[in-house]
């Protein structure tokens, strides 16, 4: 009688936990701040843990500045490479051109969070502690969750914000309140290119021989794009919990 009632306990102990994981929660009390102190609510999905906007810091989580780009002090050296070059981190903030008045009012300057460059990114202390840069296989593994949950063949769709989108990228549905915003990108030369159209994340997969870093896009496609972009190309980070 025994073994039978720590089996059904068992069972049912286990049944939970697969239910855990197949949850989404966004818990007000689970937050994380960084080292300019901003907070960010968060969002499980399945068994990842991410926040729900897009990386403000411009600090490293040591405390140190990052340098932010201005094209009349730093000329091109944005995207520079190299030791004869550039080799300092830099961020500014995604484009808030509201270039089709979809909004009433004027958007906050850090309404799509800050856009860093291949050195800020490489630098190892760009999330706060505890949480990491994401991985190409981190997305997937989210997208993997959005197929098996009802958003098969529009995953990217159901990441997407339901406003703010210009044609002829199209607004989302937002399916599990992922709130992914048009944040733009930043071309090789340091320009604000797309925002308000496209949707660029960056994962920590580099190839350095190839030159290139695979970045995530939320477009005008109903799916995820994986593209392996130019290194010099700066974008978004939306951290994952380690």
């Amino acid at each position: 009688m025994k073994k039978i009632i720590f089996l059904t306990l068992l069972i049912s102990i286990l049944i939970s936990c697969n239910k855990d994981d197949d949850q989404i929660i966004v818990d007000p009390e689970l937050t994380v701040t960084d080292a300019d102190g901003n907070v960010y609510q968060t969002i499980t999905v399945g068994g990842q843990i991410w926040m729900l906007e897009n990386l403000k810091t411009t600090k490293y989580n040591d405390g140190t500045p990052i340098t932010q780009y201005n094209i009349n002090i730093h000329g091109n050296n944005w995207g520079a490479l190299g030791s004869m070059f550039n080799s300092e981190g830099f961020y500014q903030w995604a484009d808030t051109w509201d270039l089709n008045n979809q909004f009433d009012e004027d958007l906050p300057f850090d309404y799509y969070g800050a856009m860093y460059n291949h050195f800020a990114i490489e630098s190892g202390k760009i999330a706060p502690v505890g949480w990491r840069m994401p991985t190409s296989q981190d997305f997937i593994e989210l997208e993997n969750y959005l197929t098996n949950n009802g958003q098969s063949g529009t995953e990217g769709e159901a990441l997407k914000t339901e406003a703010g989108w210009l044609d002829p990228a199209g607004n989302g549905t937002d399916a599990i309140g992922f709130k992914g915003l048009p944040n733009g990108y930043i071309n090789a030369l340091g320009g604000p290119t797309l925002g308000g159209g496209i949707c660029t994340w960056a994962t920590s997969d580099v190839s350095v021989q190839n030159g290139t870093r695979t970045v995530i896009n939320l477009f005008d496609t109903t799916t995820i794009i994986y593209e392996n972009n130019a290194i010099q190309i700066g974008a978004g980070i939306r951290c994952i919990k380690e």
